[in-house]
C-alpha cells in the first residue's frame, strides 16, 4: 500500500494542489485571476522538488503498471517550465483580451497530471487514461478565446481529430490486448519475444497504437491538425501545447517502445525512421512558404517533432537521453519564441502576426528584439545556443547508432529551417518600420522572455552539466 502511494506521490501532490486552485480561483475576485496562476507556479515547483527521485530509485506501483523514477521526473520538470513560463507570459495577453480567468491556469495544472501518467505508465491502461486527460484539457485551452471564431475553429479541430486518434490508440490497443491478454508492457514484449509478430492482430495493433501516438506528436503524414490549432489557439495555450503534449507523447512513446516493443525494435524503428523523414522535410519546407510567423512556427513544431524522433529511432541510451534534454531546450526556445509574439501582438505591434509586422523591431525595442534573435537562432540550431547542443546530442545518437543516413537528413533539414527563422530576424534588423507603436514591457511577459532567454544561452554553453541531469535517465 505504501509502496503504490509512493509511485503515484506527484500526481496525488498535483491533484491535492489543482483542487486548492479551483478553490482559490473561486475566491479570487475578477481582477485577480492571475494569482491562481501564480499560486500554480508555486505548487507545481513544491511538488517538483517533493517528487525528485533520490539516489535515481525506480517505485513500481499497483502491481507494476506504472513507475517512478529519474525518467519520470525529468518529463515533470520539462512540464514544470512549460507551466511556469507560459502562466508567466500568459496574464498580460489574457487581460488585454478580457479572457483572464483562473480556469486558464487550473486546466494546464490538471493537463501535466495527466502528462505525469502517460510517462509513468507500464501499462497501455494507464497510458490511455493519462492520454485522455492531457487531451481533453488541450481541447479546452485551444478554445479558449470564445469570441474569436479561429479559437473556435482550432478548439473544435483539435477536438475531432483528437478524438480520431485516440480511437485509433484505443483500436489498437484492443487487438494487442486480444492476442497477449495483457496490457502490461512487461507482458507484451513477453509474448513478442516468444511468439514473433508473424500474427495478423499484433501487427495491426502495433501499427495502429504507434499512429495513435504519433497523432499527439504531430508526426507526417498524422499532422493535418496541428497548423490550424496552433494558428488559431490564444498564443499563449499555442506556446504551452507545442511543448508539453509533445514531450509527452514523446516520454510515452520511448518508454513503451524500450519496454513492450524491445523484441520487434527492427519494425518500429523502421516505422519511425520513415515518420522522422516526412515530417522534419514536410514541416520545413511548408515553413519556409509562410508569411504568419505564428503559423511558421506551427510547421517548425511539426519538424522539431521529426527531430526528437531520430533519438527515439536510435534506440539508445544517447538517443533517449538526448530526447529528454530536446524537449527540455525546446520548452525553453519555443515558448519563450510564443512569449514576445504574445507581449508584441497586445500592444497592436504585430496584430496579424504576419512576418512585415516585425520590420524595424531591432532598432525600436531592441530587448524585445534580441530576447526574439536568440529564440530564433537557438531554434535553427546556431551555435553555442541550446538549440544547436539538443539536435547534436540527437544526431550523435543515431550515428552511434549506425544509422548515419538519418543524421545527414536531419543536418539537411536543419540547414534548410535557417531560411525561415531567419527571416524573421532580417526584418527586424534589416528592414523600416511602418507602424510607430510603443511597447509597453509588462513584467510577468518580461520576466518569461527573459529567463527563457537566459536558460537558452546557459544550455548552449555548458551543455554537459544538463546533459548529466538526465544520463541515469534509463527505463
Amino acid at each position: 500500500m505504501v509502496e503504490n502511494l509512493v509511485s503515484i506521490m506527484p500526481e496525488l501532490l498535483m491533484t491535492i494542489f489543482g483542487l486548492i486552485l479551483i478553490v482559490i480561483d473561486v475566491i479570487a475576485g475578477k481582477n485577480s485571476k492571475s494569482g491562481v496562476g501564480y499560486f500554480g507556479i508555486f505548487f507545481i515547483i513544491v511538488a517538483l522538488l517533493a517528487s525528485i527521485p533520490v539516489g535515481g530509485f525506480k517505485i513500481f506501483g499497483f502491481g507494476g503498471t506504472l513507475v517512478w523514477d529519474m525518467y519520470s521526473f525529468a518529463f515533470f520538470f520539462v512540464f514544470a517550465i512549460a507551466y511556469i513560463l507560459s502562466t508567466l507570459g500568459s496574464v498580460d495577453y489574457l487581460r488585454e483580451r478580457g479572457i483572464l480567468k483562473g480556469e486558464f491556469y487550473t486546466i494546464m495544472f490538471f493537463s501535466i497530471i495527466g502528462m505525469m501518467f502517460m510517462v509513468s505508465a507500464t501499462d497501455l491502461s494507464v497510458l490511455y487514461a493519462g492520454m485522455e486527460t492531457m487531451a481533453i484539457s488541450m481541447y479546452i485551452l485551444a478554445g479558449f478565446e470564445k469570441g474569436n471564431l479561429k479559437s473556435n475553429e482550432s478548439g473544435l479541430k483539435y477536438f475531432i481529430i483528437g478524438a480520431f486518434s485516440s480511437a485509433i490508440f484505443l483500436f489498437g490497443l484492443s487487438y494487442i490486448y486480444g492476442y497477449t491478454g495483457s496490457t502490461k508492457y512487461v507482458d507484451i514484449a513477453n509474448m513478442i519475444q516468444a511468439n514473433g509478430l508473424n500474427n495478423f492482430n499484433i501487427k495491426l495493433g502495433m501499427v495502429m497504437m504507434l499512429a495513435g501516438l504519433a497523432f499527439k506528436i504531430s508526426a507526417v503524414p498524422f499532422h493535418m491538425w496541428a497548423p490550424d490549432v496552433y494558428t488559431g489557439a490564444p498564443t499563449p495555450a499555442t506556446g504551452f501545447m507545442t511543448v508539453a503534449p509533445k514531450a509527452a507523447a514523446m516520454g510515452a512513446i520511448v518508454r513503451f517502445v524500450w519496454i513492450a516493443l524491445e523484441p520487434a525494435a527492427a519494425q518500429w524503428q523502421l516505422f519511425f525512421s520513415i515518420l522522422a523523414v516526412l515530417t522534419m522535410t514536410y514541416g520545413n519546407l511548408v515553413a519556409l512558404a509562410q508569411n504568419n510567423v505564428k503559423r511558421m512556427l506551427a510547421y517548425s513544431a511539426i519538424s522539431h517533432a521529426g527531430y526528437m524522433l531520430i533519438g527515439v529511432v536510435s534506440a539508445n541510451e544517447l538517443g533517449y537521453q538526448s530526447i529528454a534534454l530536446y524537449t527540455m531546450i525546446y520548452g525553453f526556445m519555443n515558448i519563450g519564441a510564443f512569449t514576445i509574439i504574445s507581449l508584441l501582438k497586445n500592444n497592436g505591434v504585430i496584430e496579424n502576426e504576419r512576418i512585415e509586422s516585425f520590420a524595424g523591431l531591432g532598432k525600436k525595442y531592441p530587448v524585445v528584439s534580441l530576447a526574439m534573435l536568440i529564440f530564433m537562432f537557438s531554434l535553427a540550431g546556431i551555435p553555442p545556443l541550446a538549440g544547436f547542443m539538443g539536435k547534436f546530442y540527437i544526431f550523435t545518437a543515431a550515428v552511434k547508432s549506425g544509422i548515419i543516413w538519418l543524421a545527414i537528413i536531419g543536418v539537411i533539414n536543419s540547414v534548410i529551417a535557417c531560411y525561415y527563422y531567419m527571416r524573421v530576424t532580417i526584418f527586424m534588423y534589416f528592414k523600416e518600420s511602418e507602424y510607430d507603436v510603443d511597447v509597453n514591457m509588462k513584467p510577468a511577459s518580461f520576466i518569461a522572455s527573459m529567463i527563457a532567454a537566459l536558460f537558452v544561452i546557459i544550455i548552449g554553453v555548458f551543455p554537459s552539466f544538463f546533459m548529466d541531469l538526465v544520463k541515469y535517465m534509463i527505463v
